[in-house]
């Protein structure tokens, strides 16, 4: 039997190889993002936070009150294969959102714009449970968007 695909390569990017590109993903008052355009914000964030040095089985603390940064945030979080943790150094943070990673900070929109220059890609599946731990942990997010629904 085939190991399934990534939690993150199905919660996004399936839908958009299916033709579901376009349709509501994310509806909040900043607006509304296409699982496409979702799909875009949480790889390039990822790719900025990998840039920051974030890895698969890495430390990382999100505890933002936006909810659309939340779901962006555990997105790229999952995309990377990282490790949630209210105890880690590298921590995504405050409204506005703040990112601290190695003693330093930076902006959310600073770390987005510089992961816009080489998104990060799903991987092509989990390790271990990892794929269920992240659906337990953030299963207001994974469940809604692994059954093509829209996040409010």
């Amino acid at each position: 039997m085939a190991r399934p695909q990534s939690i993150a390569f199905r919660a996004l990017d399936l839908h958009v190889i299916q033709g579901r590109a376009d349709d509501s993903a994310l509806v909040t008052a900043a607006g509304t993002l296409s699982y496409a355009q979702l799909l875009h914000e949480s790889a390039s964030l990822a790719g900025g936070l990998r840039e920051l040095g974030l890895r698969a089985g890495a430390s990382v603390h999100l505890d933002v009150p936006d909810r659309h940064v939340w779901v962006v945030g555990v997105l790229a979080i999952v995309r990377l294969g990282a490790e949630p943790d209210p105890q880690a150094s590298f921590t995504i943070t405050g409204d506005p959102a703040v990112i601290s990673a190695g003693g330093e900070e930076y902006e959310l929109d600073l770390v987005l714009r510089a992961g816009r220059v080489d998104p990060a890609a799903a991987a092509v599946h989990d390790e271990g449970d990892y794929g269920e731990r992240m659906e337990r942990q953030y299963g207001d997010v994974l469940a809604t968007l692994l059954h093509g629904g829209t996040l409010t």
